[in-house]
């Protein structure tokens, strides 16, 4: 009996290894099937039935019991919220967390590189349609308007997807020795048409956190030499930024935009988009200084924004804080807080800790939604959770060797 179970082991062990490749390759573009193949990912796991061998690979990794508390203080912090409704629609979104253990057992390190390529590939599909819909050669559909080409994803979640792809494209160009020159062609092709991408799509939280990426790599890379790779960085940003001011009338509006809203923010001022985020976090910040210690609970952060909200200088529509840490803050108060930043500060200590050639990719990985939840609640939204879940479980899992993907 031993020795059948062993035998489907091994069997279904390379089919959900693939499936993971499949839903890296979902992830830009399908919804569906990201949670077609997340179903049929749980169901060859049942039907293997090797449970002990599976949760083996994942019981001595502290991440994960982080990631169950985090879910878990959502569940708890239903007990002192008034409106259920809400707190069932954020622990729907927030449980999909546990899909990072739960893929961790599925990963193989020999399959990482087919991981990314997949995640990359999906995203050069993605880029295409976005593409055309920008240049007028097919109608828009789903998602995209004349603003915003991004079709099969909304904007702000679009470039967060984008600035991941640039960065892997990047990491791979510099790190990967053994590539033709038809493959340094190409990626060199993508790369620059990804970048183009990413600033014609408008999301500026992905466009900020590039910004990250990109930072944090070439402080990597010239770490030995850090003034060499600030100067790099900082004529890398300003070529970028500039011909992107000047060629992309969209960039341009929305830079000046930012510009506008940040230095003339006054009572009065909350009609825009920079303006609603400041008046949200402003009015969000009066709620958590009453309530420090346990916060509002799971579901009761909208209808105590509007009672703030009436009274406030800055009033705006009512809507969540577009600040993740604030709405953390609001919900749990500190303490709360500190259990959130505990992801991230576990993420990156994983990353200094463990010197492989995916190191780079898991000190910028956390420093990417570190900076890109300041503008909005990404792990509550499905495309970019899901982005969370899918890399947290390939970087952030405990191989029994280096990973030496890139050779």
């Amino acid at each position: 009996m031993k020795d059948k179970v062993s035998l489907v082991f091994k069997d279904t062990d390379n089919v959900l290894s693939y499936l993971v490749v499949g839903l890296a390759f979902s992830l830009p573009i399908s919804v569906a099937a990201t949670n077609i193949i997340l179903v049929l990912l749980l169901l060859v796991f049942l039907y293997e039935r090797n449970y002990k061998q599976r949760f083996a690979t994942i019981k001595n990794n502290p991440f994960v019991y982080i990631l169950i508390a985090y879910v878990f203080m959502h569940v708890v912090g239903c007990l002192w919220s008034d409106n259920l409704d809400t707190a069932v629609n954020v622990l729907h979104q927030v449980k999909k967390l546990l899909y990072i253990p739960i893929l961790m057992m599925f990963i193989k390190r020999e399959h990482i590189w087919y991981y990314f390529q997949a995640f990359i590939l999906g995203m050069m599909l993605s880029e295409t349609l976005t593409y055309l819909v920008w240049l007028d050669i097919i109608p828009k559909f789903m998602y995209a308007t004349e603003e915003m080409p991004s079709a099969l994803m909304r904007h702000y979640n679009y470039t967060v997807y984008v600035a991941m792809a640039i960065f892997l494209l990047i990491y791979f160009l510099v790190y990967k020795k053994q590539k033709t020159m038809l493959q340094t062609y190409l990626t060199f092709f993508f790369l620059s048409t990804m970048l183009i991408n990413l600033l014609i799509s408008g999301g500026r939280g992905g466009q900020v956190g590039f910004f990250v990426l990109l930072f944090v790599f070439i402080v990597y890379v010239f770490k030995d030499k850090i003034f060499k790779g600030l100067l790099l960085f900082s004529t890398a940003s300003i070529i970028v930024i500039s011909l992107a001011y000047q060629s992309i009338p969209l960039f341009e509006s929305r830079a000046d935009m930012a510009v506008h809203e940040v230095t003339h923010f006054t009572p009065g001022m909350q009609d825009t988009s920079l303006g609603i985020r400041l008046g949200l976090n402003y009015n969000y910040y009066q709620i958590f200084k009453e309530n420090f210690w346990m916060g509002v609970g799971t579901g009761d952060y909208l209808d105590e924004y509007k009672l703030v909200n009436e009274k406030s200088i800055y009033p705006t529509p009512i809507t969540n804080p577009h600040n993740t840490y604030m709405l953390i803050a609001v919900q749990y108060g500190v303490f709360g807080l500190l259990l959130f930043l505990m992801i991230f500060i576990y993420q990156l200590y994983y990353g200094f800790k463990v010197k492989d050639d995916l190191q780079v990719i898991r000190i910028a990985f956390p420093l990417f939604f570190i900076a890109i939840m300041l503008v909005y609640w990404y792990l509550y939204s499905f495309n970019t959770v899901m982005l969370f879940v899918f890399f947290s479980a390939v970087l952030y899992r405990k191989y029994d060797e280096k990973a030496h993907l890139v050779a």
